[in-house]
């Protein structure tokens, strides 16, 4: 049932927190936004991969604003996310990760939801939403994340869940 919950809590929040994509943007400008996002999430995997931390963390932004929800638990603020990422990858070099790009849709010039499916070499199915943000110097970084794998206890690297 923890499954068909959190899947009830994605669609209230897909319902009342996305709006329609932007049509302020041409369709070229929206191609380039959804290709740069695509390249930051694919880079984001890339560095799991290589079990490089702060590799890693440089794909979220650096602020109080990032959250990360691991099924229905919140975790706000990096401070936490980035000890948890420090902690458990270099030290899990056996780990790998696939993902697949299943939709992206960008929702102004400055912000941006990637939907990822994926496996790990500790779980058979992934989900993951991302949502991204242009930061001041131009460039896209991660602002929230969602991480699932219904069906599955949940990975060791997410202590008290």
């Amino acid at each position: 049932m923890r499954y068909g919950a959190s899947v009830l809590l994605l669609a209230a929040l897909a319902a009342t927190g996305c709006q329609p994509a932007s049509t302020e943007l041409t369709e070229s400008e929206r191609e380039a936004i959804t290709t740069k996002v695509n390249e930051v999430v694919t880079g984001l995997f890339d560095a799991m991969n290589a079990h490089d931390a702060e590799r890693l963390l440089g794909h979220y932004v650096d602020d109080g604003d990032f959250a990360y929800v691991a099924a229905l638990s919140v975790r706000p603020g990096l401070e936490g996310f980035s000890a948890m990422v420090r902690a458990y990858y270099p030290e899990r070099t056996d780990l790998t990760f696939t993902h697949r790009i299943l939709y992206t849709q960008v929702l102004s010039p400055t912000a941006a939801v990637v939907f990822t499916e994926g496996a790990s070499s500790e779980i058979d199915h992934l989900v993951w939403t991302h949502v991204l943000v242009r930061v001041e110097d131009g460039s896209w970084r991660i602002a929230y994340e969602h991480e699932a794998w219904p069906g599955a206890e949940p990975p060791s690297r997410h202590p008290g869940m």
